[in-house]
């Protein structure tokens, strides 16, 4: 099943006008209007094992979604308004698992996927009302074991991202959001280990715009608007350790990532947060021996980061956080291994990193930041004895950092 027939299935309100007019350019248009008002959109996955090998569930609920996927350049101009409530949820239950277990849900109030290949030109609206919500929770819950294992939930007002091959895109996004916007990733196995690798992840925007270019140019015009409280929960109670356990939660505003390999990469607009962002990431383990615990959180107002390889990049910002924003690490362990762990937070980070070794490339930026809200970062790790510990808290009002180097390092 394709990605958009997904959607659909997911509760998505569809008012979609395609038309296949040959233009003398021989690109074809591509036309999407979406409303969705007073909507309730609901996914729900459950699952309950004995004993298995593996396990995948897949959750998905979208108030409105857009999938174009073409093999030429296309000129798309998409415009969805969503408001309501949109819940995805996916739970699995089990004794024993042998294999690997994957539990993880997805809850988006708009989202737009455009993959094109050759020249495009694409503009893109997205909205969602104050008073709305997207919530997204993935949880594992083991009596005894999962030789592995992977819960991740995600959760966004607005989606969007571009995907460019030989050509370029160029385009305008625009989004607005004003909804609650939250993620839980939950691990519980109180009286069981967690196997050979445990992740669990949980990711929660305001909005997000993510646009690559595989020998294709990228120059986007963008405006991110975000009012709504934005959370992030990733949390593990077990009674033993994984050999490799890693545990993430990131919340932010307004992300926008640009990437482009061999072709121009261009980014400018403006990114205003005044919505809370918090991140919280818990880790509670009995004994985890000789294994290695992985733990992060990161909150940000307003994030921005171009990566090119091969050519020029530029970045032009302006980026004002209102909104308070807080990152929260915690380990609780018995015997074990190592730590590492981060809590980092922002109220605005733009990053442009660019190709040292390419001949002639230059990264070149105009960045304009304004915070006037609290930023806190907090890591803390107790357990009673182990390999040893690095940890790690920043917090940063205003961050702007341009990077060169070579990609072999």
């Amino acid at each position: 099943m394709s990605r958009f027939a997904k959607a659909l299935t997911a509760g998505t309100s569809a008012a979609t006008l395609l038309c296949a007019t040959g233009y003398a350019d021989d690109t074809t248009e591509i036309l999407n209007g979406q409303l969705n008002l007073g909507a309730d959109v609901n996914a729900n996955g459950h699952v309950v094992v004995g004993g298995t090998g593996n396990v995948t569930l897949n959750a998905v609920g979208m108030g409105n979604a857009l999938d174009v996927q073409t093999q030429t350049g296309h000129d798309v101009n998409s415009t969805q308004q969503f408001d309501g409530f949109v819940t995805s949820t996916a739970e699995t239950n089990a004794v024993a698992i042998d294999g690997t277990a994957i539990t993880a849900s997805g809850g988006y109030g708009n989202s737009a996927i455009i993959e094109v290949d050759g020249d495009s030109d694409i503009s893109v609206n997205q909205s969602v009302s104050d008073g709305s919500s997207v919530f997204s929770s993935a949880m594992l819950r083991l009596d005894s074991y999962a030789v592995g294992n992977i819960t991740a939930a995600t959760s966004s007002a607005n989606a969007v991202e571009t995907i460019g091959a030989y050509g370029g895109i160029q385009g305008s996004i625009q989004q607005d959001s004003g909804a609650t916007v939250e993620s839980r990733a939950l691990m519980e196995a109180r009286t069981a280990g967690l196997g050979e690798f445990s992740v669990t992840a949980a990711t929660a925007s305001g909005n997000a715009i993510r646009s690559q270019g595989d020998e294709s140019s990228v120059i986007l015009s963008t405006a991110q608007s975000n009012r709504g409280a934005i959370r992030a929960s990733a949390r593990v109670n077990a009674g033993g350790g994984g050999v490799f356990t890693t545990v993430a939660a990131q919340a932010q505003g307004n992300g926008l990532d640009v990437a482009t390999e061999w072709a121009y990469g261009d980014a400018r607009g403006t990114q205003d947060n005044s919505g809370e962002t918090d991140a919280e990431a818990n880790i509670n383990i009995g004994n985890f021996d000789e294994d290695s615990i992985i733990a992060s959180s990161e909150s940000i107002g307003n994030s921005a980061i171009i990566t090119n390889l091969g050519t020029d990049t530029f970045m032009g910002l302006v980026q004002t956080n209102s909104g308070n924003s807080r990152a929260t690490t915690r380990f609780d362990g018995g015997f074990g291994g190592e730590v590492i762990g981060s809590a980092s937070a922002y109220g605005n980070a733009a990053t442009s990193w660019g190709c040292q070794s390419c001949p002639d490339t230059t990264s070149r930026g105009e960045i304009n930041q304004t915070n006037s809200a609290a930023v806190n970062a907090t890591f803390q790790s107790q357990y009673i004895s182990g390999w040893g510990t690095t940890g790690s808290a920043t917090a940063i009002g205003n961050s702007a950092t341009f990077v060169t180097q070579d990609p072999q390092e």
